[in-house]
């Protein structure tokens, strides 16, 4: 009988590790129709108070009266999206020293150590003798070895991969470049909302004075005998109106600075002095850009040079498919040594030592696979062919695009124009009406009408200069080329 136990030892330098995943919720139950079967449970979860505790910001000067372009810096250095940005450009960068890597060789270590125990019974019968033999034996020993493989040759197969990789490092740059003209472009929208928003509140509570003055004016003429009880309640309407009109406005004042706090990534409950945007300064016509201008920059457009990227890099993948039909040249070389210890029925125990180092070089090549690399090829090209045309209507997308900005632009423009000379007439009308009311010569409903229709065209050139100002920042963000430095200036208008 023979029985034998085997003990086998192996050290390696990777260490697997188990984590504990969350129970998946079951999907939100239906809800039936019919009253008598009871309602379904819902699932509730444990609260997760860590999430209740927002990270600090750098601290915020609660005096002073934040400008656009400090609140742009306050943004690129609060706002999540440009962090994320920047980790994603890491991990394309990272990948592209993960391809660099494979140039050098791999080198590994190992160690076998084992243990073996035997025990053997023999009885041979003969004729004239019986003979009866038992046999103990043990051996156990170690044996560490170092080998290693380092890839000669592969027909440019780990230069298209690590330029491939680099093409993508390269696109995700840019995005991080893009993700902060997104953020620059957004905080000067939110900046220009909310100083819009914030004119049309005090332009309200002015049209509320000046209502005022025409209860009081309906009021004195009332009593004084020559007027009547129609204009002062025609006045009341009027200044009620007014009323209305400065909560709504103040409501979506209050709406536009959360929306730029917003956009600077700070915490809603931030309550900082934001300086007035009606310094500001409007493009001029003649500084319009032309057609050849937009066209050109074409080659300032972020999400045009990571598209650009991306085809070359799936170009490259179509020679590194190419390169599999190729053989690949490796060294590879191994060091063993080996101690055993050896023992039967007791005896002397004997020690043998061993080592040996190989060198070989080895030749792959591919023969057969079905047409596996054949079809991986075809879908490379295919993807490489893909991301040409996207490219090319990217580049009508983003031409269209500089296009309908530099129309906008103008458009505001021509638009704050006309509405700063309709305020100049509707002026000269509402002092006009009002004077002559006062003094007995004019109505009430000329004076109401002349007081709504002021307020309508100071609101509606105060839009008019933001919408200018929006779409100049706009113009600068489709063409690719928006910074803090491209803003309109300020001066005093």
């Amino acid at each position: 009988m023979f029985r034998s136990g085997v003990f086998l030892l192996m050290v390696s330098l990777l260490v697997g590790c188990q984590t504990a995943l969350p129970p998946i919720p079951n999907p939100p139950p239906t809800v039936s129709a019919n009253p008598q079967q009871p309602a379904p449970t819902v699932p509730t979860y444990p609260p997760q108070f860590n999430l209740s505790h927002l990270p600090e910001v750098e601290q915020l000067d609660t005096q002073h009266s934040y400008q656009l372009e400090e609140l742009i810096h306050l943004a690129q250095a609060n706002n999540p999206i440009t962090r994320i940005a920047w980790l994603e450009a890491e991990q394309a960068a990272i990948a592209a020293g993960m391809v660099k890597a494979t140039y050098l060789p791999m080198i590994s270590a190992s160690v076998i150590g084992g243990y073996q125990r035997s025990k053997r019974h023999t009885d041979l019968d003969l004729p004239l003798i019986d003979i009866d033999t038992r046999t103990h034996s043990s051996v156990h020993g170690v044996v560490p070895a170092l080998s290693l493989k380092w890839l000669l040759f592969d027909f440019g197969k780990r230069n298209a991969l690590h330029g491939a990789a680099s093409d993508i490092s390269f696109a995700s740059q840019v995005k991080f470049n893009a993700a902060h003209q997104a953020i620059i472009f957004n905080v000067a929208r939110t900046f220009y909302e909310y100083s819009a928003a914030r004119q049309k509140t005090e332009l309200a509570r002015q049209h509320l004075q000046n209502t005022t003055k025409l209860v009081d004016a309906a009021q004195s003429r009332f009593q004084a005998g020559v007027g009547t009880a129609i204009d002062v309640a025609q006045a009341k309407q009027l200044q009620a109106q007014a009323n209305f009109r400065l909560v709504q406005n103040q409501g979506a004042e209050r709406n536009a600075y959360h929306a730029l706090i917003a956009a600077a990534g700070l915490p809603p409950t931030t309550q900082i002095h934001i300086a007035d945007a009606s310094d500001r300064q409007l493009p001029r016509y003649e500084d319009l850009p032309d057609d050849a201008t937009l066209q050109a920059a074409l080659a300032y457009r972020p999400d045009l040079i990571a598209t650009d990227a991306a085809r070359r890099a799936a170009e490259k993948s179509i020679d590194s498919v190419k390169a599999d039909f190729l053989p690949k040249v490796a060294l590879m070389g191994v060091a063993s040594a080996g101690s055993t210890h050896f023992n039967i029925n007791g005896l002397a125990e004997t020690s043998p030592q061993s080592a040996s180092t190989a060198v070989l070089l080895g030749v792959s090549i591919p023969l057969f696979d079905g047409g596996l690399r054949r079809m991986r090829l075809r879908e490379a090209e295919a993807r490489a062919a893909a991301a040409k045309e996207l490219v090319r209507k990217n580049q009508n997308d983003a031409l269209r695009e500089i296009h309908f900005a530099a129309n906008s632009l103008r458009s505001a423009l021509e638009a704050y124009t006309a509405a700063t000379e309709l305020v100049d007439a509707v002026r000269l009308t509402y002092d006009a009406a009002l004077e002559s009311y006062e003094v007995g010569l004019g109505s009430m409903m000329l004076a109401t009408e002349a007081a709504n229709a002021l307020i309508d065209a100071t609101q509606a050139q105060t839009v008019a200069y933001s919408a200018a100002l929006i779409a100049s920042a706009n113009l600068a963000f489709m063409m690719g080329q928006i910074d803090i430095a491209a803003l309109p200036p300020l001066h005093q208008r």
